[in-house]
C-alpha cells in the first residue's frame, strides 16, 4: 500500500471507531416530563428542632410553626411562616419557594435571610431543614403537617 492509500484507510478506520463510539450523536434534550405539581395551599403546622450557634441544641418545646400557603402558581408559591408560643406569636415571616421538577423536593427563601430545602416525605407531610448564616448562624429540622 502506498502511503495515500495508507492515510485514507486510517482516517476511515478512526471516522468508524469516531461514529461506533457515539461521539457524533446530537445530545437531546430532557424528555423528562415535570410532574404535575402539588398543591401547597393552606396551613401547614409542625415541630422544630435544631441548633443554634451560642444556644447549643433544642427542640423548640412549647413552640409551633405554621407555614401559611397563600398563593401557588403551578410550582411557585408565597406565603408566611407563623411561630408562636404560650404567649402568642413571636415572629411572623414571609417567604416564598419552588417546588423541583420531581413534584417532591422543594426550595425556600425567607425575608431577612434564611433558605429551607425539603421535600414532600408523604401526601400532606413536608420536611424542611432551614439554614440560616448570620449571627448566631443556626440550622434547623422542620417537620409540617398539612392541618
Amino acid at each position: 500500500m502506498n502511503v495515500n492509500m495508507k492515510a485514507v484507510f486510517c482516517a476511515g478506520m478512526l471516522l468508524l471507531a469516531v461514529l461506533i463510539s457515539g461521539c457524533t450523536t446530537v445530545s437531546q434534550e430532557s424528555t423528562t416530563a415535570v410532574a404535575d405539581p402539588p398543591s401547597l395551599l393552606g396551613n401547614w403546622s409542625g415541630t422544630i428542632n435544631g441548633y443554634t450557634e451560642g444556644e447549643g441544641y433544642n427542640n423548640a418545646t412549647g413552640s409551633i410553626m405554621t407555614m401559611q400557603v397563600t398563593e401557588q402558581k403551578g410550582r411557585v408559591f408565597s406565603g408566611n411562616f407563623i411561630f408562636t408560643n404560650q404567649t402568642g406569636v413571636w415572629k411572623n415571616v414571609t417567604c416564598a419557594g419552588a417546588i423541583g421538577r420531581d413534584g417532591t423536593s422543594i426550595s425556600m427563601i425567607q425575608h431577612g435571610g434564611g433558605y429551607s430545602s425539603g421535600s414532600l416525605v408523604a401526601p400532606g407531610e413536608i420536611e424542611f431543614i432551614y439554614a440560616d448564616g448570620a449571627e448566631p448562624f443556626q440550622i434547623v429540622i422542620d417537620s409540617l403537617k398539612k392541618v
